[in-house]
């Protein structure tokens, strides 16, 4: 999945000559954390997040910083090291920018110019969407041996079954070395015939009383 298929667009952007006071208006009136900063030729040249500005508003139980002033402009706090990504750039890339650099969003860049943006909750939802959690029917977990035609051979029985499968997702299986655990989401409230079709033709099911083990 492309990043310009999940990013927001278009962004809306402040200059880092506006002020804090400008930035959390704009955050508390389009519900939204991050704000990328921009120069006069829309080049990105920096960010500030809700949590930069909390980090510097001065307690109200502290004496320090007395003449500090909300209307100080935003280049005072943001910051200018900003990871940013393109609009053709795979999706399951740009997370593990957000895992290694635990950060709340990722500016999106066309030649410089910024034209969108992607945050942690773009990235929940498009998770959602690939497991096809949202769709009503039910999972199943199978533990395969990590094999060419695994997928193939699982997908044969649904066939059979007239059973869609709605999305597949494929993990590491920690605990036992050359095996994989598939997770079917499949279009069946009920997916007992299912199972038991899967486990006569010699898959291993995992029910969830053996999930864990």
């Amino acid at each position: 999945m492309l990043v310009e298929r999940i990013m927001t667009s278009p962004v809306r952007t402040l200059t880092p000559e506006h002020t804090i006071e400008d930035a959390l208006n704009m955050m508390s009136t389009y519900s939204f954390r991050h704000i990328p900063l921009v120069d006069d030729e829309e080049n990105l040249v920096g960010i500030v997040s809700d949590r930069d500005i909390k980090l510097t508003l001065p307690s109200v139980l502290s004496d320090d910083d007395p003449d500090f002033t909300l209307k100080v402009p935003i280049s005072r706090i943001m910051r200018k090291r900003v990871t940013y990504c393109h609009p053709l750039d795979f999706v399951e890339e740009i997370a593990l920018d957000f895992y290694h650099y635990a950060i709340g969003a990722i500016p999106v860049l066309r030649n410089g110019k910024i034209v969108g943006i992607i945050t942690q909750k773009d990235m929940l939802n498009t998770y959602l969407e690939l497991t096809g959690i949202t769709e009503p029917g039910s999972m199943i977990e199978v533990e395969v041996e990590d094999r060419t035609g695994v997928i193939y051979d699982i997908g044969r029985v649904f066939k059979e079954l007239n059973i869609k499968i709605v999305s597949i997702s494929v993990y590491r299986n920690k605990e036992k070395k050359g095996f994989k655990t598939i997770v079917l989401r499949v279009q069946a409230m009920n997916p007992r015939k299912a199972i038991d079709t899967l486990k006569d033709r010699g898959f291993t099911v995992l029910e969830p009383s053996q999930m864990g083990q």
